[in-house]
């Protein structure tokens, strides 16, 4: 998008190594509300939770709003966790 860039023309000019990565998942495995995966068969595990970016684009539908995968993580994560320890 040229239209509103800035030349980076002035030194000194800096680098570092960056490591690319997935931040978001479009589908992902689908969960119950107890954070289950579901299965092949069509029912949630007893003992597989899942939560986060993972399961985010199950949650979201189509599209993705930037920052709702920590609120994901976070709500099912507590609620994984719980089921986790009662396994």
């Amino acid at each position: 998008k040229t239209h509103w860039a800035r030349k980076i023309d002035t030194p000194p000019f800096y680098g570092y190594t960056l490591r690319p990565g997935i931040t978001f998942t479009y589908l992902g495995v689908k969960i119950d509300k107890d954070a289950r995966v579901y299965m092949n068969n069509g029912n949630p595990t007893k003992n597989l939770f899942a939560t986060g970016e993972i399961v985010a684009g199950n949650i979201l539908g189509q599209g993705y709003l930037a920052g709702t995968g920590m609120t994901i993580g976070a709500v099912f994560g507590k609620i994984a966790g719980e089921g986790a320890a009662h396994v």
